[in-house]
């Protein structure tokens, strides 16, 4: 039986949206990709992203003691049986949520005058085409400071636990933000100093320091950036410059703290390395892989085999391939609004016939080769895409943080 403490996971199974088995299987693949496990619910065919977003939802209704636990399986069976949403299954039998305020994270922050309404309402929209929590895409996106999302997930806790009033959670968020400010404009110049690009790859234990004075002095010899000056000597890769960089931007435009943005290199040392010349752990394993095909389902982006005959007619595996041959073709093709007819020919042969179909995809390809390129991680590739696509523009460059959050 569903619980309010009941994760994601759980509560599918209770659910009967997914097999004890196929939640092992998903569980073991989010671990192995390192993938949130909602997208790999998805990507597998487990749970297609509406029921997901539904389930979602209802456990947050469930946490918040809005309804009680039955009430959620009978709405969560109609969701099942109908492919209908939650909020129309608890329509359908009658269902009256309690009338007290929701613990959402989105609210707490407009309540606490963290980020407008309307700025969340757009997020929002991110986390239902991304399946991604809105503390990621907020983070990942930095609108918000991470320390600030931080404690606004922890007070959210709290109030779920009784611990607090949501009244004195929206209070001590709105403390918290205001310290945030006046921590970032007293240490400013504390802050410009602390985040120069040699520095923080010094803190990090990129390079040492003697190294980093000898870079410098070259970089000024030959007016030069310092970051090409590292990569050209193979003391730094070019990947931890552009890593180094957005840190640096985002510590910069107060969006993360000093704290934050080394330990994210520190982490990101341990997983890539550093330059042969300069002594460190042994690099891990590459990542392992996600297909062109795979991109474009957690996207959203395939093609329905119901509506599409071409579509219908060839193999999964084929299918896949296909798209493969078709990412290999998209990665060769210099930008432009017209596509060369080889490549929509392709691409019509993949199921993607109209020209909105065939743009969409090619701002895919693109998105998905700075995954490939690892100048993003999936998460932050799904989010810039669906930016891209709402603004219908190109992916720009990379942006966003790295964090793991709690589920919430």
């Amino acid at each position: 039986m569903a619980n309010t403490n009941s994760l994601l996971g759980e509560l599918l199974v209770d659910w009967q949206l997914a097999s004890r088995q196929q939640m092992e299987t998903a569980v073991s693949e989010s671990l192995n990709r390192n993938l949130p496990l909602g997208l790999v619910l998805t990507m597998l065919d487990i749970v297609d992203p509406e029921t997901l977003h539904s389930a979602i939802a209802a456990q947050s209704f469930l946490r918040d003691h809005l309804i009680s636990a039955d009430q959620t399986t009978q709405a969560m069976n109609l969701v099942r049986k109908k492919h209908i949403t939650f909020g129309l299954a608890m329509d359908l039998l009658g269902i009256q949520a309690a009338t007290k305020p929701r613990n959402r994270l989105g609210d707490y922050l407009v309540e606490s005058e963290s980020l407008g309404r309307e700025h969340i309402k757009s997020r929002l929209n991110l986390t239902k085409q991304t399946g991604l929590h809105l503390g990621r895409v907020l983070i990942t996106l930095a609108d918000a400071h991470h320390d600030l999302i931080t404690h606004a997930l922890n007070l959210q806790e709290k109030v779920r636990n009784g611990d607090i009033t949501r009244e004195e959670a929206i209070d001590r968020l709105y403390s918290a933000r205001r310290c945030l400010e006046v921590i970032t404009h007293v240490g400013h110049d504390a802050i410009e100093t602390q985040s120069r690009l040699g520095q923080l790859l010094i803190s990090s234990g990129f390079i040492q320091e003697k190294d980093m004075e000898l870079a410098l002095c070259a970089a000024k010899e030959q007016n030069r950036m310092l970051g090409e000056i590292l990569v050209e000597l193979n003391w730094v890769k070019r990947q931890v410059i552009i890593v180094a960089l957005e840190v640096q931007r985002l510590i910069r435009g107060e969006k993360i703290s000093i704290y934050h943005g080394l330990e994210q290199l520190k982490n990101l040392r341990k997983r890539v390395g550093v330059s042969e010349d300069v002594p460190t752990a042994p690099e891990l394993k590459e990542e392992p892989n996600l297909s062109f095909y795979c991109f474009l389902k957690l996207a959203n982006v395939l093609p329905g085999t119901d509506s599409n005959a071409q579509v219908a007619s060839i193999s999964k595996g084929a299918w896949e391939t296909q798209l493969e041959e078709t990412w290999q073709e998209l990665k060769a093709t210099p930008p432009s609004p017209r596509l060369p007819e080889d490549v929509r020919d392709l691409l019509s042969r993949c199921g993607f016939l109209s020209d909105d179909q065939q743009v969409m995809v090619q701002r895919a390809g693109r998105t998905y080769k700075l995954f490939r390129e690892h100048r993003m991680n999936i998460e932050q590739a799904l989010i810039q895409f669906h930016v891209a696509q709402t603004q219908s523009a190109e992916p720009g460059q990379w942006s966003g943080t790295f964090p793991t959050l709690p589920i919430f």
